[in-house]
């Protein structure tokens, strides 16, 4: 997604046009920012939808708390992810006790559970990922008493395990989905020994494998161009930056320096894409002393530039190809809009009565 033209609140952008609607075929497309809200003086968190300038702020969920007999849940969403087609989000919410995977429009209609067993502890689910044609999803699942990797259709019909009983059998942690490749393969991470290692398998189950049969890669991402494959290899000194060919070639690391670089920084954060829409630059985090700081690289390397020097939760590139995060240097967790060249840093929300986070650009239809 890319916003041509827009304004941000108190600022005068020489892009002021993309903020109004859309006109017809050929006009200017209008993008709106979703993102979790949650009221400091209430308990839970509901989904948002605003203006690009931080204005006509609606709440699409309302329903941040659940009554229980003995006790009020505090509702969470989480790991939001934008269909292909632009018009619907999976997320993963607790609105019935242990996390499940549920579905609605961007407009806050159409809202449906896609997974089943959310009432025990022990049949959770989580961070749903879209296949690239809109008609499946996969996600992370307890349901058989461990953590396996399930596919379902896009309705939530048609749950199967991908992931092999022997990798399933493993107690290190949790192995949750990471990507789509371009044929339409499942990429997962499996946890060993505190490292991870990255699977790829057909939505069918078969065809299980390390990807590309090496057991130091994992966390792909294939660029918009889906020529090249940004992943992170796990090396002495810590875990770095590559970049490969689709056909994983021409291997190349971008990164030396210390800590841990991430692609996919937490499992519950949303769905974004780290490449630039023109394929030539990288966002990643870079892990120091617990902090995820943020960093942009261009494809060869070059131009690597430090975004932030404190915690920072990447959220996206913005349509006019800024970086989106969200963070809570503030004192309250905001979101914000940065170039990537790291400068021009601009608060969207700016409330200190809440906390907003996980911000997904969406196109207003």
């Amino acid at each position: 997604m890319r916003l041509k033209n827009w304004i941000v609140a108190g600022l005068v952008s020489v892009l002021a046009s993309a903020c109004s609607e859309a006109v017809g075929p050929g006009s200017t497309p209008t993008y709106d920012l979703l993102f979790v809200n949650a009221e400091k003086a209430t308990p839970g968190e509901d989904i948002y939808r605003m203006n690009a300038d931080g204005t006509g702020r609606e709440n699409l969920t309302r329903l941040s708390t659940v009554a229980y007999p003995t006790f009020e849940l505090a509702v969470t969403y989480r790991s939001i992810a934008l269909s292909p087609n632009g018009q619907s989000i999976a997320f993963e919410s607790n609105r019935e006790g242990c996390p499940g995977v549920w579905g609605m429009n961007v407009d806050g209609t159409g809202i449906k559970k896609l997974s089943i067993g959310e009432f025990q502890a022990t049949r959770c689910n989580l961070m749903p990922l879209w296949s690239p044609d809109g008609s499946m999803i996969a996600f992370t699942t307890s349901r058989e008493g461990r953590w396996s990797v399930y596919v379902m259709n896009a309705d939530g019909t048609n749950p199967r395990n991908v992931s092999s009983s022997a990798i399933d059998n493993n107690t290190d942690g949790v192995n949750f989905p990471v990507a789509w490749s371009a044929d339409g393969r499942v990429v997962f991470n499996h946890p060993v020994s505190g490292r991870f290692e990255a699977y790829t398998v057909n939505p069918d189950g078969t065809g299980l494998g390390l990807f590309f049969g090496r057991a130091t890669d994992h966390s792909p991402e294939w660029s918009p161009d889906k020529s090249k494959i940004a992943f992170i290899r796990d090396t002495q000194t810590g875990a770095n930056l590559f970049v490969m060919n689709a056909d994983g070639s021409n291997v190349r690391q971008l990164t030396t320096h210390a800590g841990q670089d991430i692609l996919w920084p937490d499992g519950f954060q949303n769905d974004y894409r780290n490449w630039s829409d023109d394929s030539r630059q990288i966002v990643f985090a870079n892990r120091i002393n617990s902090q995820n700081q943020l960093h942009v690289i261009d494809v060869d390397g070059t131009n690597h530039v430090q975004l932030t020097n404190y915690h920072a939760d990447f959220n996206g590139w913005s349509p006019d190809g800024r970086v989106t995060f969200s963070s809570g240097t503030s004192g309250s967790d905001d979101i914000y809009l940065i170039k990537p060249d790291g400068t021009g840093i601009v608060n969207l929300t700016n409330t200190s009565t809440s906390n907003e986070k996980r911000a997904l650009w969406v196109e207003r239809r």
